[in-house]
């Protein structure tokens, strides 16, 4: 599973919402989280879980060229070791 953040500018959050609905009917996209961040009150956050890897055309369409995306992390949520090891 991986799990992408996406922050914005507050006027954008709920257009960014609609968008991504159209990746989440397709069934590999979850948004489990959104709102605004609590420092400034004027960034929004997305946070989404995918079921199958992000796809090119999504990393491409909405993260890099939209610009009302601020930032982006993807990352992979992978099986926790059995061997923890502590920073």
């Amino acid at each position: 599973m991986q799990t992408v953040l996406i922050t914005c500018q507050r006027r954008d959050l709920d257009h960014l919402l609609d968008a991504l609905g159209d990746w989440k009917q397709e069934g590999e996209a979850k948004i489990v989280l959104y709102g605004y961040t609590q420092k400034l009150l004027q960034d929004g956050f997305i946070l989404m879980h995918w079921t199958k890897p992000i796809t090119e055309g999504f990393q491409r369409m909405q993260l890099k060229e939209d610009p009302g995306i601020i930032d982006y992390l993807v990352y992979d949520l992978s099986p926790q070791r059995s061997d923890t090891t502590t920073l």
